[in-house]
Protein backbone atom coordinates (compact mmCIF):
# COMPACT_ATOMS: atom_id res chain seq x y z
CA UNK A 1 0.00 0.00 0.00
CA UNK A 2 1.11 3.30 -1.45
CA UNK A 3 0.27 6.33 0.89
CA UNK A 4 0.07 9.72 -1.26
CA UNK A 5 0.07 13.04 0.97
CA UNK A 6 -1.54 16.02 -0.82
CA UNK A 7 -1.75 18.98 1.28
CA UNK A 8 -3.87 22.29 0.17
CA UNK A 9 -3.23 26.08 2.07
CA UNK A 10 -5.86 28.70 1.33
CA UNK A 11 -5.61 29.88 -2.43
CA UNK A 12 -8.50 31.47 -3.37
CA UNK A 13 -9.41 28.20 -5.77
CA UNK A 14 -10.78 25.00 -6.05
CA UNK A 15 -8.07 22.09 -6.11
CA UNK A 16 -9.62 19.23 -8.74
CA UNK A 17 -7.94 15.33 -9.85
CA UNK A 18 -10.04 12.47 -10.76
CA UNK A 19 -9.30 9.69 -8.40
CA UNK A 20 -6.86 7.46 -9.57
CA UNK A 21 -6.85 3.55 -10.38
CA UNK A 22 -6.27 1.60 -7.56
CA UNK A 23 -7.24 4.43 -5.09
CA UNK A 24 -8.94 2.47 -2.09
CA UNK A 25 -9.36 5.01 0.17
CA UNK A 26 -8.23 8.83 1.86
CA UNK A 27 -7.49 10.17 4.56
CA UNK A 28 -8.61 13.80 5.05
CA UNK A 29 -7.20 16.33 8.26
CA UNK A 30 -9.25 19.41 7.83
CA UNK A 31 -9.43 23.01 9.26
CA UNK A 32 -11.88 25.80 8.53
CA UNK A 33 -11.68 28.89 8.57
CA UNK A 34 -11.62 31.25 11.60
CA UNK A 35 -13.60 33.85 12.25
CA UNK A 36 -12.48 37.87 12.15
CA UNK A 37 -12.27 40.15 15.61
CA UNK A 38 -15.14 42.49 15.73
CA UNK A 39 -14.07 46.29 15.34
CA UNK A 40 -13.46 48.36 18.60
CA UNK A 41 -15.01 51.58 19.45
CA UNK A 42 -13.35 53.70 21.95
CA UNK A 43 -14.83 52.07 25.08
CA UNK A 44 -13.42 48.80 24.41
CA UNK A 45 -12.71 45.90 21.69
CA UNK A 46 -14.86 43.89 19.24
CA UNK A 47 -15.10 40.24 20.43
CA UNK A 48 -12.66 37.90 19.00
CA UNK A 49 -13.77 35.65 16.50
CA UNK A 50 -14.16 31.61 17.01
CA UNK A 51 -11.42 29.37 15.45
CA UNK A 52 -12.26 27.19 12.52
CA UNK A 53 -13.40 23.58 13.03
CA UNK A 54 -11.38 20.67 12.84
CA UNK A 55 -11.89 16.91 11.28
CA UNK A 56 -9.74 14.33 10.93
CA UNK A 57 -11.22 10.92 9.26
CA UNK A 58 -9.39 8.13 8.11
CA UNK A 59 -9.69 5.29 5.27
CA UNK A 60 -12.97 7.08 3.10
CA UNK A 61 -13.46 3.82 1.13
CA UNK A 62 -12.97 5.15 -2.44
CA UNK A 63 -13.46 2.02 -4.36
CA UNK A 64 -16.83 2.63 -6.22
CA UNK A 65 -15.11 6.32 -7.29
CA UNK A 66 -12.49 5.99 -9.68
CA UNK A 67 -12.63 8.23 -12.29
CA UNK A 68 -14.81 10.46 -10.24
CA UNK A 69 -13.91 14.11 -10.10
CA UNK A 70 -12.45 15.14 -5.99
CA UNK A 71 -12.59 18.57 -4.77
CA UNK A 72 -10.85 20.20 -2.35
CA UNK A 73 -11.86 23.60 -1.24
CA UNK A 74 -9.82 25.28 1.41
CA UNK A 75 -12.04 27.98 3.31
CA UNK A 76 -10.47 31.26 4.14
CA UNK A 77 -10.34 33.39 7.50
CA UNK A 78 -13.09 35.60 7.59
CA UNK A 79 -11.70 39.71 7.79
CA UNK A 80 -11.70 41.49 11.21
CA UNK A 81 -14.37 44.33 11.98
CA UNK A 82 -13.63 48.68 11.44
CA UNK A 83 -14.30 51.35 13.14
CA UNK A 84 -15.73 54.10 12.47
CA UNK A 85 -19.22 55.90 11.23
CA UNK A 86 -20.92 53.16 9.06
CA UNK A 87 -18.04 51.15 9.12
CA UNK A 88 -18.27 48.11 6.80
CA UNK A 89 -17.96 44.49 8.13
CA UNK A 90 -15.23 42.56 8.08
CA UNK A 91 -15.44 40.18 4.80
CA UNK A 92 -16.67 36.43 4.50
CA UNK A 93 -13.76 34.22 4.44
CA UNK A 94 -14.19 32.16 1.04
CA UNK A 95 -14.83 28.58 -0.19
CA UNK A 96 -16.61 26.49 -2.88
CA UNK A 97 -19.70 28.12 -3.47
CA UNK A 98 -22.54 28.23 -1.07
CA UNK A 99 -19.88 26.99 1.93
CA UNK A 100 -18.37 30.52 2.11
CA UNK A 101 -18.75 32.61 5.78
CA UNK A 102 -20.72 35.69 5.60
CA UNK A 103 -20.00 39.58 6.65
CA UNK A 104 -19.60 41.33 9.09
CA UNK A 105 -22.98 43.67 10.50
CA UNK A 106 -22.36 47.57 9.50
CA UNK A 107 -21.05 49.68 12.14
CA UNK A 108 -24.29 52.78 12.88
CA UNK A 109 -23.79 55.92 11.44
CA UNK A 110 -22.27 57.77 14.32
CA UNK A 111 -18.96 58.14 14.49
CA UNK A 112 -16.59 55.59 17.01
CA UNK A 113 -18.87 52.22 16.61
CA UNK A 114 -17.53 48.61 15.55
CA UNK A 115 -18.40 46.65 13.05
CA UNK A 116 -18.33 42.53 13.19
CA UNK A 117 -16.50 40.42 11.79
CA UNK A 118 -16.20 38.13 8.82
CA UNK A 119 -17.46 34.61 9.41
CA UNK A 120 -14.80 31.81 8.20
CA UNK A 121 -15.56 29.88 5.35
CA UNK A 122 -15.84 25.76 5.27
CA UNK A 123 -12.68 23.22 4.30
CA UNK A 124 -14.40 20.43 2.46
CA UNK A 125 -13.67 17.47 0.18
CA UNK A 126 -16.45 16.70 -2.36
CA UNK A 127 -16.71 13.99 -4.36
CA UNK A 128 -19.00 14.39 -7.73
CA UNK A 129 -20.04 17.82 -6.16
CA UNK A 130 -21.05 15.00 -3.09
CA UNK A 131 -19.69 16.40 0.09
CA UNK A 132 -17.67 13.67 2.01
CA UNK A 133 -16.11 15.92 4.88
CA UNK A 134 -16.34 19.31 5.92
CA UNK A 135 -14.70 21.68 8.83
CA UNK A 136 -17.23 24.39 9.50
CA UNK A 137 -15.84 27.91 9.58
CA UNK A 138 -15.29 30.15 12.24
CA UNK A 139 -18.04 32.51 13.64
CA UNK A 140 -17.55 36.54 13.54
CA UNK A 141 -16.91 38.43 16.80
CA UNK A 142 -19.32 41.51 17.40
CA UNK A 143 -18.68 45.15 17.23
CA UNK A 144 -17.78 47.26 20.29
CA UNK A 145 -20.22 49.86 20.84
CA UNK A 146 -19.33 52.83 23.48
CA UNK A 147 -21.23 51.27 26.81
CA UNK A 148 -20.17 47.51 26.18
CA UNK A 149 -17.92 45.25 23.97
CA UNK A 150 -18.10 43.10 21.40
CA UNK A 151 -19.15 39.63 22.48
CA UNK A 152 -16.60 36.71 21.28
CA UNK A 153 -17.64 34.79 18.03
CA UNK A 154 -19.48 31.12 19.37
CA UNK A 155 -17.23 27.67 18.71
CA UNK A 156 -20.65 26.12 18.36
CA UNK A 157 -23.16 26.04 15.66
CA UNK A 158 -26.93 27.34 15.50
CA UNK A 159 -28.18 26.25 11.92
CA UNK A 160 -29.44 29.19 9.55
CA UNK A 161 -33.14 28.72 8.31
CA UNK A 162 -31.76 30.12 5.02
CA UNK A 163 -31.10 28.48 1.01
CA UNK A 164 -28.47 27.31 1.16
CA UNK A 165 -28.50 26.08 4.65
CA UNK A 166 -24.66 25.54 4.09
CA UNK A 167 -23.89 29.29 4.03
CA UNK A 168 -23.12 31.32 7.07
CA UNK A 169 -25.10 34.25 7.78
CA UNK A 170 -24.45 37.99 7.17
CA UNK A 171 -23.99 40.08 10.66
CA UNK A 172 -26.63 42.02 11.58
CA UNK A 173 -26.65 45.83 10.64
CA UNK A 174 -26.27 48.54 13.61
CA UNK A 175 -28.66 51.51 11.93
CA UNK A 176 -28.04 53.88 15.18
CA UNK A 177 -24.83 54.42 17.00
CA UNK A 178 -23.69 51.18 18.68
CA UNK A 179 -21.76 47.79 17.11
CA UNK A 180 -22.22 45.23 13.97
CA UNK A 181 -23.42 41.75 14.80
CA UNK A 182 -20.32 38.98 13.71
CA UNK A 183 -21.35 37.24 11.27
CA UNK A 184 -21.66 33.13 10.79
CA UNK A 185 -19.26 30.86 9.14
CA UNK A 186 -19.77 28.13 6.49
CA UNK A 187 -19.99 24.73 7.12
CA UNK A 188 -22.30 21.64 6.65
CA UNK A 189 -24.81 23.64 8.51
CA UNK A 190 -23.76 27.30 8.11
CA UNK A 191 -23.93 29.57 11.16
CA UNK A 192 -26.71 32.07 12.26
CA UNK A 193 -25.20 35.32 12.42
CA UNK A 194 -24.97 37.64 15.83
CA UNK A 195 -27.52 40.33 16.84
CA UNK A 196 -26.19 44.28 16.67
CA UNK A 197 -26.26 46.18 19.80
CA UNK A 198 -29.58 47.86 20.98
CA UNK A 199 -28.23 51.50 21.66
CA UNK A 200 -24.94 52.33 21.61
CA UNK A 201 -23.55 48.90 22.96
CA UNK A 202 -21.94 46.35 21.14
CA UNK A 203 -23.04 43.79 19.39
CA UNK A 204 -22.98 39.96 19.17
CA UNK A 205 -20.41 37.30 17.96
CA UNK A 206 -21.86 35.02 15.17
CA UNK A 207 -22.37 31.40 15.25
CA UNK A 208 -19.62 28.65 13.83
CA UNK A 209 -20.92 26.48 10.53
CA UNK A 210 -20.96 22.58 11.26
CA UNK A 211 -19.12 20.02 10.34
CA UNK A 212 -19.00 16.22 8.64
CA UNK A 213 -16.69 13.97 9.86
CA UNK A 214 -17.35 10.96 7.68
CA UNK A 215 -16.92 9.00 10.72
CA UNK A 216 -13.53 10.18 12.03
CA UNK A 217 -13.62 12.76 14.75
CA UNK A 218 -14.29 16.41 14.96
CA UNK A 219 -13.09 19.52 17.30
CA UNK A 220 -14.83 22.65 17.63
CA UNK A 221 -11.84 24.22 19.29
CA UNK A 222 -11.95 26.52 22.01
CA UNK A 223 -11.88 30.79 22.02
CA UNK A 224 -9.56 31.50 19.22
CA UNK A 225 -7.55 28.21 19.64
CA UNK A 226 -8.46 25.95 17.10
CA UNK A 227 -8.76 21.96 17.37
CA UNK A 228 -6.49 19.46 15.89
CA UNK A 229 -3.17 21.33 16.85
CA UNK A 230 -1.59 18.44 18.53
CA UNK A 231 -2.61 16.65 14.15
CA UNK A 232 1.05 15.69 12.79
CA UNK A 233 -0.17 17.68 9.66
CA UNK A 234 -1.17 21.21 11.76
CA UNK A 235 1.05 24.70 11.10
CA UNK A 236 1.01 27.30 13.55
CA UNK A 237 -1.31 30.26 12.65
CA UNK A 238 -3.75 27.79 10.66
CA UNK A 239 -7.92 28.36 11.97
CA UNK A 240 -7.22 30.58 14.73
CA UNK A 241 -9.59 33.30 15.82
CA UNK A 242 -9.34 36.82 14.92
CA UNK A 243 -8.59 39.50 17.84
CA UNK A 244 -10.23 42.80 18.40
CA UNK A 245 -10.22 43.87 14.58
CA UNK A 246 -7.89 41.37 13.43
CA UNK A 247 -8.80 38.80 10.00
CA UNK A 248 -8.92 35.07 11.39
CA UNK A 249 -6.42 32.47 10.65
CA UNK A 250 -6.91 30.51 6.81
CA UNK A 251 -8.57 26.72 6.61
CA UNK A 252 -5.76 23.91 5.64
CA UNK A 253 -6.62 20.44 4.19
CA UNK A 254 -4.08 17.51 3.95
CA UNK A 255 -5.59 14.81 1.59
CA UNK A 256 -3.78 11.06 1.90
CA UNK A 257 -4.27 8.72 -0.62
CA UNK A 258 -3.97 4.92 -0.31
CA UNK A 259 -3.30 3.65 -3.73
CA UNK A 260 -3.32 -0.77 -2.97
CA UNK A 261 -0.73 -1.91 -5.98
CA UNK A 262 2.49 0.33 -7.13
CA UNK A 263 4.74 -0.90 -10.14
CA UNK A 264 8.43 -0.60 -9.18
CA UNK A 265 11.67 -1.25 -11.15
CA UNK A 266 15.35 -1.75 -9.94
CA UNK A 267 17.86 1.45 -10.73
CA UNK A 268 21.40 0.63 -9.09
CA UNK A 269 20.24 -1.71 -6.58
CA UNK A 270 17.92 0.77 -5.46
CA UNK A 271 14.23 0.20 -6.60
CA UNK A 272 11.94 2.70 -8.00
CA UNK A 273 8.05 3.72 -8.36
CA UNK A 274 6.85 3.70 -11.64
CA UNK A 275 5.13 7.21 -11.85
CA UNK A 276 4.95 7.92 -15.58
CA UNK A 277 4.53 5.33 -18.94
CA UNK A 278 4.56 5.96 -22.81
CA UNK A 279 3.75 3.81 -25.76
CA UNK A 280 4.70 4.78 -29.51
CA UNK A 281 1.63 4.93 -31.67
CA UNK A 282 2.00 6.23 -35.48
CA UNK A 283 5.89 7.41 -34.56
CA UNK A 284 4.38 9.72 -31.50
CA UNK A 285 4.65 8.60 -28.07
CA UNK A 286 1.92 8.55 -26.14
CA UNK A 287 1.33 8.68 -22.21
CA UNK A 288 0.13 5.43 -20.31
CA UNK A 289 -2.20 6.62 -17.76
CA UNK A 290 -3.13 3.22 -15.84
CA UNK A 291 -1.38 -0.38 -16.29
CA UNK A 292 -3.80 -3.17 -14.35
CA UNK A 293 -2.78 -7.36 -14.02
CA UNK A 294 -4.92 -9.98 -13.48
CA UNK A 295 -5.09 -11.77 -10.08
CA UNK A 296 -7.31 -14.41 -9.13
CA UNK A 297 -9.84 -13.47 -12.07
CA UNK A 298 -9.87 -9.83 -11.15
CA UNK A 299 -8.03 -6.85 -12.40
CA UNK A 300 -5.54 -4.91 -9.97
CA UNK A 301 -3.67 -1.55 -10.56
CA UNK A 302 -0.10 -2.10 -11.12
CA UNK A 303 0.57 1.41 -11.86
CA UNK A 304 -0.47 5.05 -11.89
CA UNK A 305 0.94 8.33 -13.63
CA UNK A 306 0.49 10.15 -10.37
CA UNK A 307 -2.06 12.45 -8.35
CA UNK A 308 -1.97 15.89 -10.04
CA UNK A 309 -4.18 18.21 -8.68
CA UNK A 310 -5.47 21.15 -11.45
CA UNK A 311 -6.72 24.45 -10.05
CA UNK A 312 -9.95 26.43 -10.88
CA UNK A 313 -11.85 30.01 -9.51
CA UNK A 314 -14.37 29.07 -11.07
CA UNK A 315 -17.36 28.06 -8.35
CA UNK A 316 -15.36 29.31 -5.84
CA UNK A 317 -16.86 32.11 -3.13
CA UNK A 318 -19.54 33.94 -2.35
CA UNK A 319 -19.84 37.59 -2.51
CA UNK A 320 -22.26 37.73 0.86
CA UNK A 321 -23.85 35.35 3.39
CA UNK A 322 -27.38 34.40 3.85
CA UNK A 323 -29.66 37.09 4.91
CA UNK A 324 -29.15 38.02 8.69
CA UNK A 325 -31.56 36.31 11.43
CA UNK A 326 -29.69 38.82 14.07
CA UNK A 327 -31.98 41.65 15.68
CA UNK A 328 -31.21 44.90 17.66
CA UNK A 329 -29.20 47.16 15.51
CA UNK A 330 -31.37 50.45 16.37
CA UNK A 331 -30.66 53.51 18.05
CA UNK A 332 -33.21 56.53 19.45
CA UNK A 333 -35.47 57.58 16.62
CA UNK A 334 -38.18 60.08 17.26
CA UNK A 335 -36.39 63.59 16.34
CA UNK A 336 -37.43 66.68 14.71
CA UNK A 337 -36.22 70.33 14.31
CA UNK A 338 -37.41 73.28 16.08
CA UNK A 339 -40.42 74.51 14.46
CA UNK A 340 -42.36 70.84 13.42
CA UNK A 341 -45.46 71.80 13.68
CA UNK A 342 -47.28 68.41 16.15
CA UNK A 343 -50.58 67.71 15.57
CA UNK A 344 -52.63 67.94 19.12
CA UNK A 345 -55.32 65.56 20.43
CA UNK A 346 -57.76 68.68 20.35
CA UNK A 347 -57.08 69.62 16.30
CA UNK A 348 -54.44 72.38 17.75
CA UNK A 349 -50.67 72.33 16.47
CA UNK A 350 -47.50 72.99 18.49
CA UNK A 351 -43.96 73.32 17.47
CA UNK A 352 -42.14 70.04 18.94
CA UNK A 353 -39.84 72.21 20.78
CA UNK A 354 -42.88 72.80 23.21
CA UNK A 355 -44.68 69.91 23.62
CA UNK A 356 -44.75 69.46 27.29
CA UNK A 357 -45.06 66.49 29.59
CA UNK A 358 -49.04 66.20 30.23
CA UNK A 359 -49.75 67.39 26.85
CA UNK A 360 -51.93 65.16 24.50
CA UNK A 361 -51.16 64.57 21.06
CA UNK A 362 -53.35 63.55 18.37
CA UNK A 363 -52.84 59.49 17.86
CA UNK A 364 -50.34 59.22 20.45
CA UNK A 365 -51.92 60.45 23.59
CA UNK A 366 -50.39 61.80 26.75
CA UNK A 367 -46.75 62.75 26.49
CA UNK A 368 -44.86 61.49 29.44
CA UNK A 369 -41.49 62.16 28.26
CA UNK A 370 -39.30 65.33 26.39
CA UNK A 371 -36.26 65.75 25.53
CA UNK A 372 -33.62 67.58 22.80
CA UNK A 373 -30.31 65.78 21.25
CA UNK A 374 -27.42 66.51 18.78
CA UNK A 375 -27.04 63.95 15.62
CA UNK A 376 -25.76 64.01 12.31
CA UNK A 377 -28.36 62.41 10.18
CA UNK A 378 -30.64 64.62 9.85
CA UNK A 379 -33.12 63.66 6.51
CA UNK A 380 -36.11 65.20 4.59
CA UNK A 381 -39.54 63.59 4.72
CA UNK A 382 -42.05 65.24 2.25
CA UNK A 383 -40.78 68.50 3.76
CA UNK A 384 -40.16 67.23 7.68
CA UNK A 385 -36.68 67.76 8.83
CA UNK A 386 -36.48 64.77 11.11
CA UNK A 387 -33.65 61.78 12.01
CA UNK A 388 -32.76 59.12 9.05
CA UNK A 389 -33.49 56.59 11.73
CA UNK A 390 -36.81 57.44 12.28
CA UNK A 391 -39.94 55.25 11.22
CA UNK A 392 -42.87 56.60 9.36
CA UNK A 393 -45.94 54.97 7.97
CA UNK A 394 -45.34 54.20 4.18
CA UNK A 395 -47.78 53.12 1.95
CA UNK A 396 -49.49 51.36 5.07
CA UNK A 397 -46.27 49.80 5.75
CA UNK A 398 -43.49 51.29 8.72
CA UNK A 399 -40.06 51.85 7.54
CA UNK A 400 -36.74 53.80 8.65
CA UNK A 401 -37.11 57.34 6.94
CA UNK A 402 -33.19 56.87 5.62
CA UNK A 403 -34.75 53.92 3.89
CA UNK A 404 -38.04 55.17 2.56
CA UNK A 405 -38.71 56.31 -0.98
CA UNK A 406 -39.20 59.74 0.13
CA UNK A 407 -36.05 60.27 2.42
CA UNK A 408 -33.39 62.76 1.13
CA UNK A 409 -30.48 62.98 3.54
CA UNK A 410 -28.97 66.72 4.37
CA UNK A 411 -25.68 65.68 4.97
CA UNK A 412 -23.83 64.61 8.11
CA UNK A 413 -23.69 68.09 9.34
CA UNK A 414 -24.46 68.27 13.42
CA UNK A 415 -28.47 69.46 14.18
CA UNK A 416 -30.44 70.09 17.73
CA UNK A 417 -33.72 68.16 17.26
CA UNK A 418 -36.49 67.67 19.48
CA UNK A 419 -38.30 64.69 21.21
CA UNK A 420 -41.08 62.99 23.02
CA UNK A 421 -42.58 60.16 24.18
CA UNK A 422 -46.59 59.44 24.43
CA UNK A 423 -48.39 56.47 26.09
CA UNK A 424 -49.23 55.25 22.37
CA UNK A 425 -46.35 55.46 20.72
CA UNK A 426 -47.11 57.89 17.76
CA UNK A 427 -47.09 61.53 16.52
CA UNK A 428 -48.70 63.31 13.76
CA UNK A 429 -47.67 65.60 11.53
CA UNK A 430 -49.30 66.96 8.07
CA UNK A 431 -51.40 63.65 8.18
CA UNK A 432 -48.11 61.20 8.60
CA UNK A 433 -48.00 58.83 11.27
CA UNK A 434 -44.54 58.76 13.22
CA UNK A 435 -43.09 56.81 15.84
CA UNK A 436 -41.93 58.21 18.71
CA UNK A 437 -38.69 58.54 20.93
CA UNK A 438 -38.89 55.59 22.84
CA UNK A 439 -37.76 53.02 19.95
CA UNK A 440 -34.89 51.50 20.61
CA UNK A 441 -34.60 47.68 19.90
CA UNK A 442 -39.09 48.47 19.44
CA UNK A 443 -38.03 49.50 16.08
CA UNK A 444 -37.97 46.10 14.98
CA UNK A 445 -40.78 44.60 16.53
CA UNK A 446 -42.81 47.46 14.57
CA UNK A 447 -40.82 46.31 11.70
CA UNK A 448 -41.79 42.57 12.55
CA UNK A 449 -45.57 43.21 13.34
CA UNK A 450 -46.64 46.55 11.97
CA UNK A 451 -49.95 47.74 13.73
CA UNK A 452 -50.52 45.18 15.63
CA UNK A 453 -47.47 46.62 17.62
CA UNK A 454 -49.22 49.60 19.02
CA UNK A 455 -51.71 47.73 21.12
CA UNK A 456 -49.06 45.14 23.01
CA UNK A 457 -46.37 47.65 23.35
CA UNK A 458 -46.89 47.94 26.60
CA UNK A 459 -45.78 44.09 26.94
CA UNK A 460 -43.02 44.94 24.35
CA UNK A 461 -41.89 47.26 26.71
CA UNK A 462 -41.64 45.52 29.85
CA UNK A 463 -39.40 43.06 27.81
CA UNK A 464 -36.83 45.34 26.86
CA UNK A 465 -36.58 47.11 30.48
CA UNK A 466 -35.54 43.19 31.16
CA UNK A 467 -33.30 43.29 28.25
CA UNK A 468 -31.56 46.85 28.99
CA UNK A 469 -31.07 46.06 32.64
CA UNK A 470 -29.30 43.03 31.85
CA UNK A 471 -26.74 44.75 29.15
CA UNK A 472 -26.51 47.70 32.35
CA UNK A 473 -25.50 44.66 34.67
CA UNK A 474 -23.00 43.00 31.96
Amino acid sequence: MVAVVKTFNYSGTLNQVEIPPGTTSIDVHLWGGAGGGGGSDAGGPGGTGAAGQHVSATSISMTSNIGKTLTVAVGGGGAGGNNGAGAPGGTNGKSIAGYSGGEGGNAGPRPGSGSGGGGGGATTVLVDGAEIATAGGGGGGGGAGAHSDGTAGANTNSATTNSPGTLGEDGKDHTGDGGGGGAGGGGTDGGKSGDAGSGDNGGTGGKSGSNTAAGGTEANGSGVTPGGTGNSYYTSGVAVGGTSSGSGGDGKAVVVFNVSVQGNFKVGGTWKAIENAYFKVGGAWKQITAGYMKVGGAWKALFNAGINFTQTSAGFGNAQGGTSSGGGGTGPGGCFIAGTMITMADGTFKAVETVDIGDEVAVGGKVFATGKFLIDNLYEYKGIQVSGTHMVKEDGKWTRVENSKHGVSLGNEDAIVYVFGSENRRILIDGIEFTDYFELSEQQELVNHGEQFFSNWQDHDRQIHDKNVNILNA
